[in-house]
């Protein structure tokens, strides 16, 4: 289902591939990939990712719960082969947990971007040395106390409030599962090739 879009002559091949349990699924490529680091929330860790186009990389886990339940999420991040700390723009979500008590919405999107700016930032705080960095890390402190960390926001993906105010729609079949990742990547591609034209690539 995902492989029209894949373009042809850039990235790998890959597949779906049982990782740990035979319940969780993982994007595994077989040829040309890399690494970064996959942020879920308060924690993460280090995945493999697969070229999909231009300089952007996808993670996708498909996870099992039992007895029923799903829990299927998407990432896309921006960077060279060789950043082993991509920029993780955002990832997609869509949770089914089966018992039909979930507060957020469903599915769902987490903006991440602005995590890249602010490593950058405390990176360059670790190199100065002395009373300047303690100086340089309570200025940063007092700023980033000033804003609001959107990371952990649930964005709705398919709010009908217009129309029935439902926003958590959970995943009945597989054809269903697979029409939203097609047109899920469909859209997201359209769109970075919009935000590179913006970039002069």
């Amino acid at each position: 289902m995902l492989k029209p879009f894949f373009i042809k002559g850039e990235g790998g091949y890959f597949s779906l591939s049982k990782r740990k349990s035979p319940y969780v699924f993982r994007l595994e490529p077989v040829e040309c990939h890399s690494y970064a680091y996959n942020n879920y929330g308060n924690s993460g860790d280090s995945v493999k990712v697969v070229k999909w186009f231009s300089d952007y990389w996808l993670f996708i886990e498909i996870r099992f719960h039992y007895p029923k339940g799903l829990f299927t999420t998407l990432s896309v991040f921006q960077g060279e082969e060789t950043d082993s700390l991509k920029n993780q723009l955002f990832r997609a979500e869509w949770d089914d947990y089966g018992e039909g008590k979930m507060s957020h919405p469903q599915p769902h999107w987490h903006f991440l971007s602005n995590k890249s700016i602010e490593n950058t930032i405390s990176s360059f705080a670790e190199g100065i040395s002395g009373n300047m960095e303690e100086t340089f890390e309570e200025v940063l402190h007092k700023e980033k106390s000033k804003t609001i960390d959107l990371s952990n926001f649930h964005f709705a993906m398919n709010g009908d409030w217009n129309n029935t105010s439902v926003y958590i729609h959970k995943i009945d079949n597989e054809k269903s599962l697979a029409q939203w990742f097609g047109g899920l990547l469909g859209y997201l591609k359209t769109e970075l090739e919009f935000i590179d034209r913006k970039r002069g690539l």
